[in-house]
């Protein structure tokens, strides 16, 4: 069977892209050490081409043949990288990244010689990113304690193991009671949280409050504010930059609430942005105007943000989420829209990711989102409003001026514009 030029060009084209993109962090990780490495800028296109042609000839001349020479491609690949790694270890050099970098170029040439391009390009591009990312890789390594380890090893048993293992249908009343539904929420929420909490580690406490803030408030915008507090005490000519850091944690927590209420029903979405926009453009309106005085160097933090994750607090998520939704789902039954709006701002008071699942996951109300648009607009509120009298009794006094003001205008914003919301049809 002829081979058909221009999908074989193509096929050939990606896996050299793929080949192309690995050889030139491998060529550069080659002139960042002393070690010389077998394969480079030029060999990797070459090795993903090599897995890319067994495949289009096997499709011309037989499935057999193609097989055949695939299997001793792979080999032959092998063999290189593995004198390659001997020859290095015999140098006293440890270290098998490029060896078996060059494999996984291999069986990526052929999977885009098999006309699985998408998928090719974009496991090509992670692993080159992989690959780049080693020294920010290695710090947050050796910034993660063993007990925080531990806390990575955990979250991955309950996404991976215990998540498919629940039963998938509704118990109690109302048969709300999902367990695999409930815990999905865990490991996402929790999943969600512990990404912002290895960006923050990522990019460094040193780097200014403002960062602290920013990557805090998707860990935890209650904890920010906490930290931010206790440090207002020690240097009255802190409370302004710190205030800053609380309420851009704050203004940041807006943006996630949007992300994990559109990720559970984007139907809520238009009626619910208004809100949220409001609050957190008031909100970094105010900590840009506090920013502005702050010093150049903040200096570092005295206390980190803790791990988010451990199956304890993983755990009292699930049983406070399912204590809201179960609690919402009466209020809507016996109370209607009012009481719904009651049920969030106690809810919100104590945490705010609980609620907006919760309300998204109930859907439309008589057909509208109106109502848990609002309701969610109410817990964002009194989630501030918590914040706000955290930042009043544990801070100094400036710092408790600072953040009351700004928190207020934030609360004040977002209580405007769920009150249009609400009065909207």
């Amino acid at each position: 069977m002829p081979i058909e030029t221009l999908p074989a060009l193509q096929r050939i084209g990606v896996a050299v892209l793929i080949g192309l993109l690995i050889g030139l962090d491998r060529e550069r990780s080659d002139l960042r050490g002393s070690r010389l490495l077998f394969a480079g800028v030029r060999t990797f296109p070459l090795i993903a081409v090599a897995g890319a042609l067994p495949i289009l000839l096997g499709a011309a001349i037989g499935p057999l043949f193609g097989l055949a020479l695939l299997i001793a491609s792979f080999v032959a690949i092998g063999a290189i990288a593995l004198v390659s790694y001997v020859r290095s270890t015999a140098l006293g050099e440890v270290g098998a990244t490029t060896e078996i970098a060059a494999l996984a170029t291999f069986l990526l040439g052929a999977l885009a010689g098999g006309g699985q391009l998408i998928l090719a390009g974009a496991t090509g591009v992670l692993v080159a990113v992989l690959l780049a990312s080693k020294p920010r890789l290695e710090g947050l390594s050796r910034a993660l304690s063993a007990e925080e380890l531990v806390a990575v090893l955990e979250l991955a048993v309950i996404s991976v193991i215990v998540l498919p293992l629940l039963p998938r249908r509704g118990y109690g009343p109302w048969e709300v009671l999902n367990p695999f539904e409930i815990w999905l929420v865990v490991v996402l929420v929790t999943a969600l949280s512990f990404a912002g909490f290895v960006a923050m580690r990522l990019l460094g406490e040193r780097r200014g409050l403002t960062v602290t803030g920013i990557a805090g408030g998707l860990v935890s915008s209650t904890a920010v504010t906490l930290s931010m507090a206790e440090r207002s005490r020690g240097a009255d000519v802190m409370a302004q930059p710190v205030a800053a850091a609380a309420i851009v944690a704050s203004s940041v927590m807006c943006l996630r609430v949007a992300v994990v209420a559109g990720v559970v029903a984007s139907g809520v979405l238009p009626r619910l942005i208004p809100i949220l926009a409001a609050m957190a453009l008031v909100g970094f309106g105010a900590a840009a105007w506090l920013g502005r005085a702050a010093p150049a160097d903040f200096g570092p933090a005295r206390k980190r943000l803790p791990n988010p994750f451990s199956l304890r607090r993983a755990m009292t998520f699930g049983a406070i989420y399912a204590l809201v939704r179960l609690a919402v789902r009466a209020a809507q039954e016996y109370l209607g829209g009012g009481g719904m709006l009651a049920a969030a701002f106690v809810s919100g008071l104590a945490d705010m990711d609980a609620p907006t699942i919760a309300l998204a996951r109930g859907g439309a109300l008589a057909g509208s989102w109106r109502v848990p648009a609002a309701a969610i607009g109410v817990a964002a509120i009194a989630n501030t409003l918590a914040k706000l009298g955290l930042a009043i009794a544990l801070g100094s006094g400036a710092f408790r001026r600072f953040v009351a003001i700004a928190l207020g205008a934030v609360a004040i914003a977002g209580a405007i514009v769920t009150a249009a919301i609400y009065a909207r049809p």
